[in-house]
């Protein structure tokens, strides 16, 4: 009888924890740029149907538990011109009890690209520790089962003082949250999303499917991300803008974080600069990350100059 009195027990404490976690912020820039950053204690929370945006429309996110179709539906509604409000209504309204769940587990925020904003915590998810959700202009911070109101209004302090691009202003806010608390369960996986009107590469969609610290890899990301960017913008100043290449190509080292090929091109760079000196100094970097590479790189004719070097020779 005890043993089944202590498995009843067990069995009702684990029903009763939060069935999620989750801290997101969603917003719109003045240049139509739409996106959410988002962490959860869960895993993939990147394909998962809670952060969608769609450039000079909106952006939405949709957690604890979520309903798949309120991304879609509520990116449709705001395009064709209703308001946040009006728009989180309606998806309310015709929820349908998705997957045997009702709007008492739903947690939204939405904002457009006009700046308007709203949001809404049902019953259940309001009582899965502290829970909430604040907006302004421009912006919907959210989450559930967090450390206390304190993370949400890190994170809008964060992003409204933030600078830079959208993508780097709310993976500001995601840190921010995180450093005030962020959830109580810790996370597991994080994801950063955002839509340009030019779209194509220069969006934004990174994700991290499962860390002990999700959010730490996403900023490993986002700057390795920067530093692709940076690199060919110093492949495209070589010739003629050299201080402007000298300055891309220190930014996209500084954000390589042992990322081979950012090394790679760099030593390449070097080379058709005619610096054989600076590229001897990149491709000892890219055999300490990844000696195979290095061998592989040194098979090119572009490094005929080094031929004879001994520590060169000992790379191939």
């Amino acid at each position: 009888m005890r043993s089944m009195l202590i498995g009843t027990v067990l069995l009702l404490c684990v029903y009763a924890l939060p069935a999620h976690a989750t801290f997101s912020i969603a917003a719109c820039d003045d240049e139509g740029n739409c996106g959410v950053a988002v962490a959860t204690h869960n895993l993939a929370v990147g394909g998962s149907d809670v952060a969608w945006a769609q450039a000079k429309v909106g952006a939405l996110a949709s957690q604890f538990e979520t309903n798949p179709h309120y991304g879609p539906d509520g990116l449709r509604l705001m395009a064709a011109g209703k308001p946040p409000a009006q728009v989180l209504k309606q998806l309310l309204a015709g929820d349908g009890n998705y997957d045997d769940t009702t709007v008492a587990e739903r947690q939204v925020g939405l904002v457009d690209a006009r700046g308007r904003q709203a949001q809404y915590t049902g019953a259940t998810a309001l009582v899965s520790g502290w829970a909430g959700a604040l907006g302004g202009p421009g912006y919907s911070v959210q989450g559930n089962g967090l450390a206390g109101a304190a993370v949400l209004d890190a994170m809008r302090d964060a992003y409204l003082g933030a600078e830079g691009s959208l993508a780097a202003r709310l993976l500001q806010a995601l840190e921010a949250g995180e450093a005030a608390g962020g959830q109580r369960s810790g996370q597991m996986s994080a994801a950063l999303l955002v839509r340009t009107p030019e779209g194509d590469w220069r969006d934004t969609d990174l994700r991290v499917d499962s860390a002990p610290q999700p959010i730490v890899q996403l900023r490993v990301l986002f700057e390795q991300r920067q530093a692709h960017a940076a690199m060919i913008r110093a492949e495209q100043l070589m010739r003629g803008r050299e201080a402007e290449a000298e300055a891309a190509l220190a930014q996209a080292l500084s954000l390589a974080h042992g990322w081979d090929r950012i090394w790679a091109r760099a030593a390449r760079l070097a080379m058709a600069r005619g610096d054989a000196v600076r590229a001897r100094e990149y491709l000892g970097v890219l055999w300490s990350i990844n000696p195979v590479m290095a061998g592989m790189e040194l098979e090119g004719e572009r490094y005929v100059g080094l031929r004879g070097d001994p520590v060169v020779e000992g790379w191939r």
